[in-house]
């Protein structure tokens, strides 16, 4: 007999066992899925990283084996340093970075994806041109000034002058209009119907306007997918790289560094910090309604000495900010007045020299929370020894081609007499020495809608067009 052990026996049915242990293995079975689910649902940012990076790398693997030309060989470079970039930042335990990297990367290579020998015609082309726009192409050190119908490819780069503004219009619909003092890189896709197309914005101001198709704008802080049917600008500080998120018609779904997000609903707008951290949703004010003097008044230099502009306020807590220019883009080098302090409902300008001005209002909330720009009104001032001696009673010119509709954008280019000055639906519209013009529509109502065109030549003659165009409703 054993020392130190006392054993009693007990019996215990076989069947129980049985059961006990069934329900044990499936308490542990429900357990372990339970994990399984929550690590799925949530992994952790190693985890998240390093399925961004296995993504990049099989993208990468399918390029390889596309055969792409050599002229894309430069794009491939790029997405390949952010690759490495990625990867290094993983082994620096720095996830949040590691997976931004990647993603961009994975961005880049499906991009060059739908690239093949013998394309040429890019990913989109400039739609117009203001100013100095210049194009550096992917792999290549040197600057070249842009030019209308220009393509663009993915890898490039496109900065804006001073003065420079620039709209590009993409192959799936989308058309990114370029403010002055910006930069973005494009790295877009090439067939709509595979993901959303993206732009890399390093700094200034784009108005993104989506048709039937999603576009993605990312920073070094944010990554914006912005859903079809929408207008959204982007504000990245060159100071300290913070970005606004504005949406202005439809919605967007800003993802910060940290892999937070927030949805933005039609006039609310988001801020993220230099750091990626995002902000709660603020309600955009509505631009001041302007009242006086009406588009394409004329004061005569001799007589109006004093031209008094007049507007409503949305809200009497809040200022307007004022721009009066000799150019419609409103450049730094042709700008008179720029003053963002007034807290009346009208100012009073002092006429000096005789030409064509444009003027536009926006509305700062105490906040700082900005309006976008109101409509842009013109008037004209003249010197009565200057006019003509000749009398002139016939109409210009003004022939319209059938517009081309993208969702709700339509894209109309006409021709009137050189010297006339255009509008379409109220809005003033360039127009180069030979009288030809395009432009970018946006139509919200459904149904049917008239695009008004006019022209009016110095002497004051008008000629007027209508198109009706069909805007279909989404449900």
């Amino acid at each position: 007999m054993a020392h130190g052990f006392q054993v009693d026996w007990v019996l215990v049915h076989v069947r129980t066992v049985r059961r006990i242990g069934a329900v044990v293995a499936l308490l542990l079975l429900a357990t372990a899925l339970l994990i399984l689910g929550y690590n799925h649902v949530n992994p952790s940012p190693e985890r998240r990283a390093g399925r961004a990076i296995d993504e990049a790398e099989h993208a990468r693997r399918q390029v390889m084996a596309a055969g792409l030309p050599d002229s894309r060989q430069g794009e491939v470079r790029q997405a390949d340093g952010e690759l490495a970039a990625a990867r290094g930042a993983f082994s620096e335990r720095r996830y949040p970075d590691a997976e931004s990297l990647a993603r961009g990367a994975t961005d880049r290579f499906a991009s060059l994806l739908g690239t093949r020998a013998g394309e040429s015609d890019g990913v989109g082309h400039f739609f117009t041109i203001e100013g100095r726009i210049q194009v550096q192409r992917a792999g290549s050190a040197q600057w070249e000034n842009a030019q209308q119908r220009m393509a663009v490819f993915n890898g490039d780069f496109v900065k804006s002058g001073r003065d420079g503004t620039a709209e590009i219009l993409f192959i799936d619909g989308s058309l990114y209009r370029m403010e002055p003092n910006s930069l973005l890189e494009i790295h877009h896709q090439r067939k709509a119907d595979t993901a959303p197309g993206a732009v890399r914005m390093v700094v200034g101001r784009i108005n993104v306007y989506t048709a039937d198709a999603p576009s993605k704008v990312t920073t070094d802080t944010t990554e914006t997918e912005i859903q079809r049917e929408s207008s959204v600008a982007l504000d990245v500080a060159e100071d300290d790289k913070g970005t606004r998120i504005a949406a202005y018609k439809g919605s967007a779904r800003v993802r910060g560094r940290d892999g937070k997000e927030v949805v933005v609903s039609e006039r609310e707008l988001v801020a993220a910090t230099a750091d990626g951290s995002l902000s709660g949703t603020r309600r955009i004010p509505d631009p001041p309604l302007l009242m006086e003097p009406a588009n394409n008044a004329s004061f005569e230099l001799a007589k109006d000495h004093v031209i008094h502009l007049q507007w409503r306020r949305r809200s009497p807590r809040a200022r307007v900010h004022l721009q009066v220019s000799r150019s419609q883009r409103f450049g730094e080098e042709t700008r008179d007045i720029d003053a963002d302090g007034l807290r009346s409902d009208s100012a009073r300008l002092q006429a000096i020299t005789a030409g064509t001005y444009f003027w536009r209002l926006a509305t700062v909330e105490p906040d700082d929370v900005r309006s976008e720009w109101s409509a842009v009104r013109r008037f004209r001032i003249f010197a009565s020894d200057r006019q003509s001696l000749l009398e002139d009673h016939t109409p210009p010119e003004l022939e319209i081609n059938p517009p081309q509709q993208l969702g709700r954008l339509f894209i109309v280019r006409g021709h009137t007499e050189p010297g006339a000055a255009v509008t379409i639906n109220g809005e003033f519209v360039e127009v180069d020495g030979e009288g030809r013009f395009d432009k970018t529509v946006e139509l919200t109502e459904d149904g049917w809608n008239d695009i008004v065109f006019a022209a009016v030549d110095p002497s004051g003659n008008r000629t007027e067009r209508r198109e009706r165009v069909f805007v279909e409703g989404v449900y």
